[in-house]
Parts: C-alpha cells; sequence; structure tokens
C-alpha cells in the first residue's frame, strides 16, 4: 500500500478536483441492501468521492484512507467521519458496520489480510461491494485510437502491477463474501474539454510514476489530441466509462 500512499498523495489536490465519481443508482441498490440509517465503511477512501456520494444517498460513513494528503483533501459532510489507517488495520470495532465500499482501491491492498479485517469489522449479513471503471470511450475512433495507445503503450511500462486487478474487474480476487450478479449497464459520463481530460489523466498513478522518473507523458498527448479535438480543445465532449464490480452479502 505504500506506493500507492505515495502516487496518491502527491497529487492529492488534483485528485480531488478531477476523480471522477460514480453512478448514483448504484448506491441506491447498495444502500437498499443494508438497514436503514447504515454504518458503512469507505475504505481506501481517497479524497472522498465515493464517501460524500453514501452520505449524499443517507448512509452514515467511516472513512478511512492511509494518505494523510488524500483525507486533508477531502470535502467534509456531518455525515462522514474521516480517518488515518491502514486497509488491513482500520482500527474499527469489531462487528461495526452494516456494509463495506471499495471504491476504485481495493487492487491496492486485496488479499487475506484485508479480507479478515473486512469479517472482523462487519456484522453479519453486511454487503461488501468493490467498485471501480474501465478505461474511458470516446466517440471519435481516432480521439479513442490516441487515448488506447497512450493508455496501453505509452504508459504500458508505468503501470503498477495492480493495474491488471482493474483490467479484469477484480477478477481473480479473493471475494470475502457470498458473491452477487453485479449491476450491468451502468456508465460514468462526463462532459470535458480537452483540459479536464488531461487533467483527469494527471491523476493516474502511470503517468504519476512516469513523472517521478523525470518524463511527463501529457503535454505530447494533449498536443497530439488538440489536433483533432472540435474546436481545438475547447469543445465539451462525452467522455464515458464502463462501471464495473463485484459485491455480495457476508
Amino acid at each position: 500500500m505504500s506506493e500507492a500512499v505515495h502516487l496518491f498523495g502527491a497529487v492529492a489536490s488534483a485528485y480531488a478536483r478531477h476523480r471522477i465519481t460514480y453512478p448514483t443508482a448504484f448506491f441506491e441498490l447498495f444502500l437498499g441492501q443494508l438497514v436503514s440509517n447504515p454504518l458503512v465503511w469507505d475504505c481506501g477512501c481517497g479524497s472522498g468521492q465515493a464517501a460524500i456520494d453514501l452520505a449524499t444517498a443517507g448512509a452514515r460513513v467511516i472513512a478511512t484512507d492511509a494518505s494523510a494528503a488524500q483525507l486533508a483533501a477531502a470535502r467534509p459532510h456531518p455525515q462522514i467521519s474521516y480517518q488515518l489507517a491502514e486497509a488491513c488495520s482500520s482500527g474499527l470495532d469489531s462487528a461495526s458496520v452494516d456494509g463495506v465500499l471499495v471504491a476504485a482501491a481495493v487492487h491496492w491492498f486485496a488479499g487475506d489480510d484485508f479480507n479478515t479485517e473486512m469479517r472482523r469489522v462487519c456484522k453479519s449479513g453486511a454487503v461488501v461491494a468493490w467498485i471501480g471503471y474501465l478505461p474511458l470511450r470516446l466517440k471519435d475512433p481516432r480521439l479513442q485510437s490516441s487515448l488506447d495507445e497512450f493508455h496501453s503503450v505509452t504508459l504500458g511500462p508505468w503501470w503498477p502491477a495492480e493495474r491488471r486487478w482493474v483490467e479484469q474487474s477484480y477478477a481473480g480476487l479473493a471475494f470475502p463474501a457470498e458473491e452477487w450478479p453485479f449491476p450491468t449497464g451502468l456508465w460514468i459520463e462526463r462532459h470535458w474539454t480537452l483540459t479536464e481530460l488531461i487533467a483527469h489523466l494527471g491523476t493516474w498513478s502511470a503517468v504519476q510514476r512516469s513523472r517521478e522518473a523525470g518524463s511527463d507523458p501529457l503535454p505530447n498527448l494533449q498536443a497530439e489530441l488538440a489536433g483533432l479535438w472540435p474546436e481545438l480543445g475547447q469543445a465539451a465532449l462525452l467522455v464515458r466509462w464502463p462501471f464495473m464490480g463485484r459485491w455480495g452479502q457476508l
């Protein structure tokens, strides 16, 4: 987990501004499986995107992250308690939470130790959800081709090994609960200018690793895309991510 703390802590402010959020419909489905006024543990909360959505949907949330910089960038909410803690040693009371949500983070700490911690802190019948998203989609095939090459070729050497679990929608990771079919047909959608897209790409772990090695890959990409993007990058285009994950009940 230490590399993730370093990588995302270094871009905590940008992460809070430019990281995407998740479909409202999923949070409604998730909380619909829980008792009324539930207490949910948002593990690896980063700067609190999913925690805010959970609280807005009606949950009380304990949101933990191992990065103090990420937590410092999180937006306060009266129903959220942000706490500095490692995923496998949360400090939460045993049998205290009604649900666990991990948003775009479980690949950093999944394994027996984390599953043991989840079982410890969950009440009987608690619901566990690991959510995330697959690579983004643009309608213009020329833009999509450039972004696919950037993702797989330019950044290929820089993606952490854990990234493979995201590409597999977390398949292959040991899941601690009785698994349910994950909701299908949900997408994350934004209308972004080129500048907004580039700002989001700047939060990627592979971009940060490349920068730390002395090479920022984004200026060349932005110059390439500007020639393809309507209005020289000023038009707001539909950007879509397939929403994915795993969930079930302990």
